[in-house]
Order: structure tokens, then C-alpha cells, then sequence
């Protein structure tokens, strides 16, 4: 899932994906992240929509920019919701939605192996 990937590759904590399609209309899928600064909050929400842009997926509604407490992308069968730290535990959506299966995203490459020089890339070292 491009949204759950984009947003642990931009550091974004406790990345969890949910399959909420069999319990809801709304959505098939909800991201849900969270990041310890408004900054980091709307960098996570920013790379996601980028990601999703660039793979021709329309961003439909996004809500909370402007304050960057809690960021909602909707891209109609996936919500995104970047949530500040503190936000997420207050509202705390992975209760509401405990009956959605989690989703496991692909294993994240470790630091070491992305600095790793491949090919032509160990002229920009």
C-alpha cells in the first residue's frame, strides 16, 4: 500500500493500515500515522499526496492542513489520517475501528542498506 509506504519512508511513527471495507461505505482502506511536530505533519501528509499524485490517484478532500494537529486525505477507497502525537492518542481511531483486519505493509529497508552505494550511485559518494 503506496500510502502506508510513503509515510514510514518519511518517518512518520506507528504507521498502521486498515482494512475497514467490510465494516464501512466510506472507505476500503485507512492509514493511520502519526508525528511528533506539526512540521512532520503535514511533511508525512505532503509525501503521501505527492506519492499517490504521481501514480495518478486523485486527492478528493483534505481537511486540518492549516492547524497540523490531525491531517485527513481522502483519496475515496483510501483515507489517510496524519495525526500529531498527541491527537492520535486522544482520538485514538484504531479503537473505534477494531474490528478492521490490519494490513501488513512490505518490509522497510534498514538504514544501512538504502546508504548503500548501487551502481552508478557510488559516484555521488
Amino acid at each position: 500500500m503506496l500510502a502506508g509506504k510513503t509515510a514510514r519512508d518519511k518517518l512518520a511513527d506507528d504507521v498502521v493500515v486498515l482494512d475497514v471495507g467490510p465494516l464501512t461505505t466510506v472507505a476500503d482502506f485507512l492509514v493511520i500515522c502519526s508525528a511528533e511536530s506539526a512540521r512532520q505533519v503535514k511533511a508525512v501528509a505532503e509525501a503521501v499526496d505527492e506519492a499517490l499524485s504521481c501514480e495518478g490517484v486523485r486527492l478528493l478532500h483534505r481537511e486540518g492542513a492549516e492547524h497540523a494537529r490531525w491531517i485527513l486525505l481522502d483519496y475515496g477507497a483510501v483515507v489517510v489520517h496524519v495525526f500529531h502525537r498527541e491527537a492520535r492518542e486522544f482520538y485514538h481511531l484504531e479503537r473505534l475501528w477494531a474490528d478492521a483486519a490490519p494490513v501488513s505493509l512490505p518490509p522497510q529497508r534498514s538504514v544501512e542498506r538504502r546508504l548503500q552505494p548501487r551502481g552508478d550511485e557510488a559516484d555521488l559518494f
